[in-house]
């Protein structure tokens, strides 16, 4: 069956039913491989060969570029979040007392 693969190098990250700019046409007997979009099957010689090695580094949960940062800006605003809700007690508290 026709399908349309997005490559990176010879690795296969995304298939679809429909052409698509920067996608190449394929043949690829259905069904399809489990998990053939998720990063771990190389396209080789028209066919989808799974590489175990892609595969148990996926599965590791390798860090995304940038993750680290962006939780540390996740644990920072939340030290914030925590910080303006004790000077709104503390608000409520010196109101509650003038009262």
């Amino acid at each position: 069956m026709k399908f349309y693969i997005k490559l990176d190098g010879d690795i296969i990250r995304d298939i679809i039913e429909y052409e698509y700019v920067g996608y190449t046409e394929v043949d690829i007997p259905t069904p399809l491989p489990i998990g053939i979009n998720a990063g771990y099957y190389r396209w080789q010689n028209g066919t989808a060969v799974l590489d175990e090695s892609l595969k148990s580094d996926s599965e590791q949960g390798t860090p995304v570029e940038g993750l680290t940062e962006l939780e540390q800006r996740v644990s920072a605003t939340e030290a914030e979040a925590a910080s303006l809700n004790l000077a709104i007690i503390d608000i409520w508290e010196t109101i509650a007392t003038n009262s």
